[in-house]
């Protein structure tokens, strides 16, 4: 009768520890499913913030030209603030000729 006692608690010590192994199982894979989800999320906020700083970029590239040009402008400044309009450089010219 000992031998059936023994064998009995066995049994419900292996049952037990397939239930908790299954049940950690369960819980670790929800645990990635919440996680991966996050991860998402996340991304999906980067490539956001990225596309609406690209936005912005050229926004204040814009704003920046237009205070650059305002300053151009100015007699003192406009001699320093020139843009080469496509001409050459006196550099690029001295090597022609």
């Amino acid at each position: 009768m000992c031998y059936t006692a023994h064998v009995g608690v066995l049994i419900f010590a292996q049952t037990l520890y397939y239930l908790v192994v299954s049940l950690a199982i369960l819980v670790l894979g929800a645990l990635f499913v919440v996680i991966m989800y996050h991860l998402i999320y996340i991304a999906k906020n980067l490539r956001h913030i990225s596309e609406k700083l690209d936005d912005t970029s050229d926004e204040l590239k814009k704003r920046i030209e237009e205070v650059v040009e305002r300053l151009s402008s100015i007699p003192v400044l406009s001699y320093f603030l020139k843009r080469d309009g496509g001409h050459e450089s006196h550099v690029s010219h001295r090597k022609r000729s």
